[in-house]
């Protein structure tokens, strides 16, 4: 095996995101492409800053196996790239995290998960254009951790993210986007 893979799976103390009552303080960044379905134009950067706390133990049978964690995001900073470059920010009080814990491998450097959830965007022009500066963003993906012992975790991920006014302001083209992050996490 690889070196950086046996590091990957190496056993360590239980892992943070697979304990109840753990805390995760972040920081992400990442960029958002427009995909298929909705407004035409529109990639995104944005960065977000999060509170997540881990909800149960790791239950469940075999690679399935994991812990659920809720987490709270704010969002500081958003720029989207239209017809004219807008600014925004907002936050995403609903995100539900699943661990994977997997099989025999408490202590692993390596904890993938998947998530959903839900926020608000507040810009400074309509997004999409000619729509409205408050919208909607569902929101899921995948992602993992890279634990590194007592130093903070690396953070990556990938979330299927849409913007839309829910039908408040006609048109609702929406906008659709793969948004990929990266970043840091903080476990106490």
């Amino acid at each position: 095996m690889p070196l950086w893979l046996s590091l990957a799976f190496a056993q360590a103390p239980p892992s943070p995101p697979l304990q109840p009552g753990s805390t995760e303080w972040a920081i992400t960044t990442g960029g958002g492409v427009r995909i298929a379905g909705g407004a035409r134009e529109g990639h995104f950067w944005a960065m977000q800053l999060r509170w997540g706390r881990v909800l149960t133990a790791p239950h469940g049978p075999g690679w399935l196996r994991g812990s659920l964690a809720y987490a709270f995001e704010v969002v500081p900073a958003m720029v989207m790239a239209q017809s004219e470059t807008i600014f925004g920010g907002g936050f995403n009080p609903l995100l539900l995290q699943y661990n994977f814990a997997g099989r025999d491998r408490p202590g692993r450097r390596l904890v993938p998960f998947l998530q959903a959830g839900g926020g608000m965007l507040f810009t400074a022009a309509d997004v999409p254009a000619g729509t409205a500066q408050f919208n909607f963003t569902p929101q899921g993906g995948v992602g993992a951790y890279w634990l590194r012992g007592d130093r903070p975790s690396v953070v990556i991920g990938l979330r299927y993210h849409h913007i839309s006014n829910a039908g408040r302001v006609r048109p609702n083209p929406g906008h659709n986007a793969l948004y990929f992050y990266g970043g840091m996490s903080w476990w106490r």
